[in-house]
Formats: structure tokens, C-alpha cells, sequence
């Protein structure tokens, strides 16, 4: 436990001496600053932050699973081009404490990227304008923190299985094609292409994180199933609202747990 430890408060000082966490919390809070000051044209303070959460939603969504993805990618496969794998492994710790500290360490650094931007700017927001559901926009950041770990679990996979940084990165871009721009074409399309059912819709939403949490962010600004479409009925009937979240929920947490697990059991069977 104190190996692993030590190992994330390591990747957090990285990760704040790289400057990447400041540039990335920079950028999310100007994008919520951006979106709400359009919002505000149209009287943010009676829409409280619905409208800007709203707005924010899908670019939150692009740019979020880019920055887990590319840390993760980089973080062993980067220990192992800079020729630090060795040292590391050679101090009193197992390969398992090693990946779980980093994994710790990077989701602490993009929470509080994630958490520092969005913050930020809904601080800044309030100050300009009386403001309601703020809670809306609390769990908003709550949810990009949780597609972080799971994008970030799939990023630490791929770094993993890559036998370099630069071609750990270029999966990991691909991995981030896949998942955010080309599933609600591919997999969407396909579900309804084959059958219209509410059960194929709802293997599609939940085999990606990225959909999964989308799914929790409109529900959390409109609770009303309906507005999901047939998979909307579907999980109404089924699962209910409640029912519904959790479902989601656990999803996300599947995919932040499953791919790590995997990394953790294919690296303890490589030779450094």
C-alpha cells in the first residue's frame, strides 16, 4: 500500500511539473466560460445552469475521453522509451502496485483538471449572474470525472499492450475516433439496422462508457425517459428512472474496472 502510494503522489507531481493538468483545466474552464457567456444572451439567470450544462454536454464528451486516453497511453509506455521501467522495478514494489499507483495518481490529476475548469467557470458564472441548479452542474463535473477513470483505464490498457509512446498514443487516438465520433454511427446504426428492440439499444448505450455517461447527463437535466426515444421506453418500462441511472452507472464503473484489471494481469506477466 505504501509502494502504491507513493507511486501516485509521484504521477501527481508529473503530472503538475508537465503543466498538461493546468493546460487541460485551463481549456475546460474556457470552454464553460464560452458557453455560458453565449447562454447568457439568453438570460442564464432565469435557466439557471441548465442551459450552459446543456451546452457543454457533447464537447465535454470529445474532449474529456481525448485527455484520459492520451495519459493513460503515455504512462507506461512512456517509462519504458525513456528507459525508467527498469529503476522503477527494481525498488520495493510489485508490478500490480506500480500500475495501480499510476492509475490512482493520473484519475486524481484529471479529476482535479476536470474539476479545476469546470469549477472555475461555473464560480465565474455565479459571480456575473444570479444563477439556479447549480446541483445540475455539480453533477455534470461529477460524471466527466467518472468518464475520465474509465477512459483512462482503457488508456493504461492500450500503454500496456504498446511496445512504444508514439504508437501507444496513435491507439490510443484511434481508441478515442472509435469510442466518441464514429460508435452513435456505427453501433447505433447497427442495433436499430437489426432490430428495433429496446434490448439491442441498451447493450449499444451500455458497451460504451462515453454513451453510457452521455445518457447520465441528459437524464440528469431532464429525468424524463421519453426524451432517450425508443431506448427511453424501453428502460422506462424495465428499469424505471431510478433503476435506469444505476444500470448506467455501473456501466462506467465496469469500464473503469474491467480494462485495468487486464492491464494489471497482462503486465505482471511481461519482462521489462
Amino acid at each position: 500500500m505504501n509502494a502504491t502510494l507513493t507511486i501516485m503522489r509521484k504521477e501527481l507531481r508529473d503530472a503538475t511539473r508537465s503543466r498538461w493538468l493546468v493546460m487541460y483545466a485551463v481549456a475546460f474552464a474556457l470552454i464553460a466560460l464560452a458557453f455560458g457567456v453565449v447562454q447568457e444572451q439568453g438570460d442564464v439567470g432565469a435557466q439557471g445552469f441548465n442551459r450552459t450544462t446543456a451546452s457543454i454536454i457533447n464537447l465535454c464528451i470529445l474532449l474529456v475521453p481525448l485527455l484520459a486516453l492520451v495519459i493513460g497511453a503515455g504512462s507506461i509506455a512512456g517509462e519504458r522509451d525513456r528507459g525508467t521501467m527498469t529503476t522503477l522495478l527494481s525498488q520495493p514494489l510489485t508490478p500490480t502496485e506500480l500500475l495501480i499507483g499510476k492509475y490512482l495518481g493520473l484519475t486524481i490529476a484529471a479529476w482535479i483538471a476536470v474539476a479545476l475548469g469546470f469549477g472555475a467557470a461555473g464560480m465565474l458564472l455565479a459571480l456575473v449572474s444570479p444563477v439556479t441548479d447549480f446541483g445540475h452542474y455539480l453533477l455534470f463535473i461529477v460524471l466527466s470525472g467518472a468518464l475520465a477513470s474509465a477512459m483512462l483505464s482503457i488508456g493504461m490498457l492500450i500503454s500496456v499492450l504498446s511496445d512504444g509512446r508514439a504508437k501507444a498514443l496513435a491507439i490510443s487516438v484511434l481508441a478515442w475516433f472509435g469510442f466518441v465520433l464514429f460508435y452513435d454511427l456505427a453501433a447505433m446504426g447497427v442495433a436499430l439496422s437489426l432490430t428495433s428492440s429496446g434490448e439491442s439499444l441498451l447493450v449499444a448505450a451500455v458497451a460504451n462508457p462515453v454513451e453510457s455517461v452521455r445518457i447520465l447527463a441528459i437524464l440528469s437535466l431532464e429525468p424524463d425517459l421519453n426524451v432517450l426515444g425508443p431506448l427511453g421506453a424501453y428502460l422506462k418500462t424495465q428499469f424505471g428512472t431510478a433503476g435506469s441511472s444505476m444500470l448506467l452507472s455501473l456501466a462506467v464503473l465496469f469500464w473503469a474496472a474491467v480494462p485495468m484489471t487486464a492491464a494489471t494481469f497482462v503486465f505482471r506477466k511481461q519482462d521489462v
